[in-house]
């Protein structure tokens, strides 16, 4: 299986979770797992989770994919209108490209397989909630490959594209195509610490809010 994006390193934050997941025992196991800077409300379907979370206004919700299976995840667009102020995640079996960039275009900031250790859960959990996403390495390039809505690009940004350095187009293209900061810092002999501050640069001078808005505007330009 591919290996993970992750989009920036970032520091550790608290956070309250709302987990919707139908199985008792998974939502122990997931509760009892994650770490105690997060504030757990278990749910086992989303109409109890929705009675409260407009009014709780969780940071998270990881919900599970099987609440999506027959209407093909048009339930998680009203979820992620319902509740603007937080971040979703589905977690949930091995599923094909194609069902993750549905999840995506819906809403949901990343999609976890649950094949994977449960250890990892905070990690990705971390990464949605600074504003980044967590899905399988080959999803960013089909994503930005389906995307059928193209972003509008305003003359401030293409003004700023002008003043973007030629390694920090070099980087900005090899996001594009769905690279990791470690592919590359390799492939420009540089290190992921210089990486990560060309990106930095970057999203400030273009008034892009992260790496997929990047790489969806750096697609859009091929």
């Amino acid at each position: 299986m591919d290996g993970i994006i992750l989009m920036r390193e970032t520091t550790t934050t608290a956070a309250s979770v709302f987990l919707v997941v139908p199985k008792q025992e998974q939502r122990a196991k997931i509760t009892q797992t994650l770490p105690d800077i997060y504030a757990v409300s278990e749910f086992a379907d989303v109409a109890s989770m929705l009675a409260v979370a407009q009014a709780d206004k969780p940071q998270l919700i990881l919900c599970h994919q099987s609440f999506f299976e027959t209407d093909h995840y048009a339930a998680l667009g009203s979820i992620a209108q319902k509740c603007s102020d937080s971040r979703i995640m589905i977690i949930g079996p091995p599923r094909p490209m194609i069902v993750q960039i549905e999840a995506l275009k819906e809403g949901a900031r990343g999609y976890f397989n649950e094949d994977l250790s449960l250890e990892k859960l905070h990690e990705a959990l971390q990464l949605i909630l600074h504003g980044e996403v967590w899905v399988e390495r080959h999803v960013i390039s089909g994503l930005i490959d389906e995307l059928t809505h193209k972003p509008k690009v305003s003359d401030e940004q293409r003004q700023a594209l002008e003043t973007l350095s030629p390694k920090e187009m070099e980087v900005a293209r090899s996001v594009s195509h769905g690279a990791t900061n470690k592919m590359i810092a390799r492939q420009m002999n540089i290190t992921e610490r210089t990486v990560k501050a060309h990106l930095t640069a970057i999203f400030q001078k273009m008034n892009l809010p992260d790496r997929l808005s990047l790489a969806i505007f750096f697609r859009d330009l091929r």
